[in-house]
């Protein structure tokens, strides 16, 4: 295989990927995490649903489209091996892909098999989730700079930045930050659904209510 050819397969595998980040953004906005109970890797005890509902084929197409994703990562891990010399900053990246792709199936079965989908408010699912959606943005990072560096990008430079290279760190932090936040957010909105702005607010001030309804109000 050419360097070319690995390159482009490298990009397909970010595009799949951000795909299938997308699709489970999907499957926490519908509520359906819980469409294959508490299972894994098998769909309610199957390998393949009999006459799923709705939430089931949301879920269950969620793990398929998953395991592709890890076959595809684990496939470009072998293939920078394979076909790159060593030194190559291709090779890092793609294996530092496949440790973010095998924590993300252990985060993801995490949340099936302990039952922190559907309506669960423990505070494990929040922490859990932000994990989950931390892990995501590691993962899609690295594959990017794997399909960067196999196009011939060139290898990152940390050092002698000066300001430039603080403000970015600074930036990325704070993205992952407001990303994480937003996650639990989100939860929150799913669990505890209000009507307006103003509802959520005079909620989020009210004694005695959920954590994850009071965070509302001072998350982004």
């Amino acid at each position: 295989m050419s360097q070319t050819s690995l390159s482009r397969y490298a990009w397909g595998v970010l595009l799949w990927n951000v795909l299938v980040a997308l699709w489970g953004a999907y499957v926490r906005a519908t509520g359906s995490g819980a469409g294959c109970g508490s299972h894994w890797p098998t769909c309610n005890g199957e390998i393949l649903p009999r006459a799923p509902q709705v939430e089931t084929l949301i879920e269950f197409t969620h793990r398929a489209t998953s395991g592709l994703a890890f076959l595809s990562v684990l496939g470009l891990f072998l293939l920078a091996l394979r076909f790159l010399p060593k030194g190559h900053p291709a090779r890092f990246g793609a294996g530092l892909a496949f440790l973010f792709m095998i924590t993300e199936s252990l985060v993801g079965a995490s949340l099936v098999l302990f039952g922190w989908t559907a309506h669960n408010v423990s505070p494990e699912r929040a922490v859990v989730q932000m994990v989950h959606l931390a892990n995501t943005y590691f993962l899609l990072a690295a594959l990017a700079l794997t399909a960067w560096w196999a196009s011939g990008g060139a290898p990152l430079r940390l050092k002698g930045q000066g300001a430039v290279g603080l403000a970015l760190l600074l930036g990325l932090l704070a993205l992952l930050f407001l990303g994480m936040s937003g996650a639990v957010t989100a939860l929150g909105d799913l669990l505890f659904p209000v009507r307006n702005t103003l509802e959520a607010l005079e909620r989020s001030l009210t004694p005695g209510e959920h954590f994850l309804v009071r965070l509302r109000s001072s998350t982004p």
